[in-house]
């Protein structure tokens, strides 16, 4: 079931993007607002699979921070464990986590829900001179997802679809998703204690 909502959202938004086209542009301030009520902490789960295929990884916690951009902190150990060189596995897990930024696209804005598409930036995690090779990972363009800032809810999709070790492309690399869905973070007045408005705790199709 989780696995068919993925790929719904997928279409969904390509759809919707190849809808929007010809329309106007959304104005600055309609964007600047859009932001302004998505801004926030969001804590949930990310779950990996194959691009249309299986699953790699259960959901495991994450935090995502929406600001003017989109800040993911993405685990690559789903990613080593399907890489079948041993010295890319190790360098991946050794690497741990990266912080992902993606801008906003904004493709539709409802009463209460954004949808929008994602463009994450290139994660370069540099080496060479005698230290293990660099790291580059290349993201899809077209995957991304929406936000209900009544509920102060966020799902999205990132996909890495190439990576790159050196100067070379590792060419055994199969595309995969990063699925993440979680809830914005409200703090009361206890310093460190964090809680969700009644009715947004983290929920999970």
């Amino acid at each position: 079931m989780k696995q068919i909502a993925t790929i719904i959202l997928f279409i969904t938004l390509v759809f919707i993007s190849s809808c929007n086209k010809d329309e106007p542009k959304f104005s600055s301030s309609e964007i600047q607002r859009a932001l302004f009520e998505m801004k926030g902490t969001y804590h949930g789960e990310m779950r990996v699979s194959y691009y249309h295929g299986e699953r790699i990884s259960e959901g495991n916690a994450c935090k995502v921070v929406s600001k003017d951009s989109l800040t993911v902190n993405m685990d690559l150990t789903p990613m080593a464990s399907v890489i079948t060189d041993e010295t890319t596995a190790s360098r991946l897990r050794e690497i741990g986590n990266v912080e992902v930024k993606a801008a906003y696209e904004f493709l539709q804005m409802d009463d209460y829900t954004y949808h929008f598409v994602l463009l994450p930036e290139d994660v370069i995690c540099l080496g060479g001179y005698g230290a293990p090779p660099t790291i580059r990972i290349v993201f899809s363009q077209l995957f991304g997802g929406d936000a209900n800032h009544h509920y102060h809810d966020i799902i999205f999709n990132l996909s890495p679809r190439e990576l790159w070790v050196g100067d070379k492309k590792y060419e055994p690399f199969q595309q995969l998703v990063y699925h993440f869905e979680g809830s914005y973070e409200v703090m009361n007045n206890n310093p460190g204690q964090r809680i969700f408005p009644v009715g947004t705790a983290p929920h999970f199709i």
